[in-house]
């Protein structure tokens, strides 16, 4: 007869802690594949203003988001219309620019109200992940329902009037809540 060993506690939970690691940083990686084609498919959703059509079309990222950057940087080179795509990293309001679209993350969103003030006048469209953020600032919140495993789309079209950005009809009807 075979002698079991038995396995400690302490092996069990360091097993858990690893499925529950790898489940989140699927996850992680799933949500930023997501947002990243959800981004570009936006890019083409949405006539820009006269000075969203000059240079590049570029996508800017507040903060350090890591798996979104590494995603997004495989639209670098694509084009929105006759322009071409540049993604960029901005590491904090002070390297704040003019972007076609700039993604506020959850982390940075408490700087909402200063970000607003520094991309006015710019043909901005501000993108974030936090829930509800088209209440506060931001022209349209992906927000990635994990139960799910989908997103959900909220757009603000008073944000977009005021920024004079034309929404395509098919973006709104995606959108599980309009603003209007």
């Amino acid at each position: 007869m075979k002698k079991r060993l038995p396995i400690s506690r302490s092996l069990i939970k360091l097993a858990a802690f690893v499925v529950i690691l790898m489940t989140s940083i699927n996850s992680y990686a799933q949500k930023a594949k997501l947002q990243t084609a959800f981004i570009y498919q936006i890019t083409q959703l949405i006539e820009w203003c006269p000075d969203g059509k000059e240079g590049n079309f570029t996508i800017g990222v507040l903060g350090n988001e890591g798996e979104l950057m590494s995603e997004l940087n495989a639209l670098n080179n694509r084009r929105v219309g006759t322009q071409q795509v540049e993604v960029i990293n901005i590491a904090d309001l002070s390297g704040l620019s003019k972007t076609n679209i700039l993604f506020v993350p959850q982390s940075q969103f408490n700087n909402i109200d200063q970000v607003t003030s520094r991309v006015s006048g710019f043909c901005t469209l501000i993108i974030s992940d936090r829930p509800d953020s088209v209440t506060r600032g931001a022209g349209i919140s992906i927000v990635y329902d994990e139960r799910h495993g989908r997103l959900v789309l909220e757009i603000n079209t008073r944000y977009m009037r005021a920024n004079s950005l034309n929404v395509n009809r098919r973006l709104i009807d995606l959108a599980s809540n309009v603003h209007y």
